[in-house]
């Protein structure tokens, strides 16, 4: 849980209280909600929650929220349709999403609507802060833009994510009558190395500025942002023309990229834009090309089948991590020769790591991985991966760690479901072989080890031991004949069972059983003595 200030927040110019909304047909899930938000310790205020999405639009309407958390499936107006409004016509407003295992096929459509985060219920409150606390960081910083006056020094301390959240400053930079001269435009969102911006400046250059179609450039810290304007409504190829298009291609290098946006009418939708070119950009990690352009439908193909995920839930279970491995390459391969857009691929591993959250969230220590992501959070950067084999390795680093945790759970519960079973069977003609291969259903190989490994002795050694107890505890307590202690202990032989009696006690079973009986009537002469 979160406590005390909140970094980023409290200084000058900057907003001190971040208004937040709740839906959730669930009165108690929605309450709890409220609860862990209003004793956060953030600088937030729960200004309403509403049963369904039909209430908040309503208030939107008349009032402001910055955050609204919503319950995905609600009766009249559901989560999605929320988001879709929100995207529409409060964009500054942040959504973040409640959903369910059952309804991350449902949920996927957020995608589309610039949805924050999304929460798996039942709700973890350490999660829920840590996104609030997230959406906050990055609304601080939109809020202290507004306070920039000066131009000068600015603009290199900026990404463009930043910069248009700042009207004013954008509106300085881009000429107006770009704006003014053209009704249409489109985004290009650029990755460059240095000799890159050299040759997209080349282009620029020679790139003749016509009534019809205009440009601006932006350039900071590796990012390179492309602003073309046109007066008719036409896609990005008519737009520019066919030789721009190759010659903007021939002016990449191998080390960069563009994501091109939809087209769009308005400046407020530049947001939007740019939100579009991250989505198509992030398709480099599965197709070599360095030109990406957004759908305005994304097609999301259902990569895993039901049964391929009750057979990664079983493997994982069982800390099978090559099984496991296996899957996720299966994965991949299939993504790609699919030619499925990346966010096919982030669905697909939604649903794997859902299994391992449902599986394993309760008294799990959940693994961090390498640059501090955990394992649950569902918000995994994709544009920090250039390639699927990086983003292929940071899974497979996540389940090695998952597995090798299952790996060692399960062989504790192995072990102790063994131990019980010789204690109750210790008579029986029991082998290794036996229960490895039609009991427990694991190698012989595994289970010899494993078995070592937690009692320190071989499995022939502790049955042998058991065995051993157990007929200690006839010899010392009945009068049956040592030919039947040795059949109740597992010895059909009885030569055998006093060879291994003696070699193991250093004496035979009749020499033992005559020894506690001398014990147990000393101990009664003993007791009677004290008593008189």
């Amino acid at each position: 849980m979160c406590n005390g200030s909140f970094s980023g927040i409290g200084k000058r110019g900057i907003k001190m209280n971040f208004k937040i909304l709740v839906a959730d047909d669930e009165y108690y899930a929605r309450k709890a909600l409220v609860m862990m938000l209003e004793k956060s310790g953030l600088p937030i205020s729960v200004n309403g929650d509403f049963e369904d999405g039909e209430e908040v639009i309503e208030y939107l309407q008349e009032n402001e929220a910055d955050i609204i958390i919503t319950d995905i499936r609600m009766p009249n107006v559901d989560g999605l349709e929320l988001a879709k409004y929100v995207q529409e016509h409060v964009p500054k407003c942040s959504v973040v999403i409640e959903t369910g295992y059952e309804d991350f096929q449902y949920a996927r459509n957020a995608l589309r609507y610039q949805v924050k985060d999304y929460l798996t219920k039942p709700i973890n409150e350490s999660e829920l802060l840590k996104s609030i606390k997230d959406i906050l960081v990055e609304k601080a910083k939109s809020d202290n833009l507004e306070n920039i006056n000066k131009l000068k020094g600015i603009v290199e301390n900026l990404d463009f994510a930043q910069l248009i959240q700042n009207k004013k400053l954008l509106d300085e930079l881009i000429p107006a009558e770009l704006w003014k001269d053209h009704s249409w435009f489109f985004m290009a969102k650029g990755e460059v190395s240095h000799s890159g911006y050299q040759q997209i400046e080349k282009y620029l250059q020679k790139k003749r500025t016509t009534a019809d179609v205009g440009n601006w450039y932006f350039k900071n810290k590796g990012e390179c942002i492309l602003l073309f304007f046109c007066k008719q409504k036409m896609d990005f190829k008519a737009c520019i023309g066919d030789a721009d298009l190759l010659q903007l291609k021939n002016s990449m290098d191998h080390n960069s990229w563009f994501g091109i946006s939809g087209i769009h009418k308005e400046r407020r939708e530049i947001e939007r834009a740019y939100r579009e070119c991250i989505y198509a950009i992030n398709n480099r990690i599965l197709i070599n090309e360095n030109l990406f352009f957004w759908k305005e439908e994304l097609e999301i193909k259902n990569l895993l089948e039901k049964e391929t995920l009750e057979i990664f839930s079983r493997v994982v279970e069982f800390g099978r991590i090559y099984e496991a491995e296996k899957i996720i390459d299966n994965l991949f391969a299939r993504c790609i020769s699919e030619r499925a857009n990346i966010y096919s691929l982030y669905n697909a591993i939604i649903q794997l790591f859902s299994v391992l959250r449902k599986k394993y969230y309760n008294g799990c220590q959940i693994p961090k991985g390498e640059g501090g992501y955990f394992l649950f959070d569902f918000k995994i950067d994709l544009y920090q991966f250039h390639t699927a084999d990086e983003l292929k390795k940071y899974l497979l680093m996540i389940l090695k760690e998952v597995c090798e945790k299952n790996e060692e759970n399960e062989n504790e519960l192995l072990i102790e479901n063994i131990l019980v079973y010789l204690e109750n069977h210790y008579a029986d003609d029991i082998t290794l072989n036996e229960l490895a291969e039609h009991k427990y259903f694991v190698s012989v190989g595994h289970l010899s080890r494993t078995f070592k490994n937690k009692t320190g002795l071989t499995f022939s050694k502790y049955l042998t031991e058991v065995r051993l107890k157990k007929a200690k505890e006839f010899l010392g307590n009945t009068d049956f004949d040592i030919t039947d202690i040795a059949a109740f202990t597992g010895y059909n032989d009885a030569s055998y069972f006093t060879q291994i009696f003696r070699k193991s006690c250093g004496m035979t079973p009749s020499e033992y059983r005559s020894l506690e009986r001398k014990k147990k009537n000393q101990k009664s002469d003993s007791e009677k003595e004290n008593n008189l």
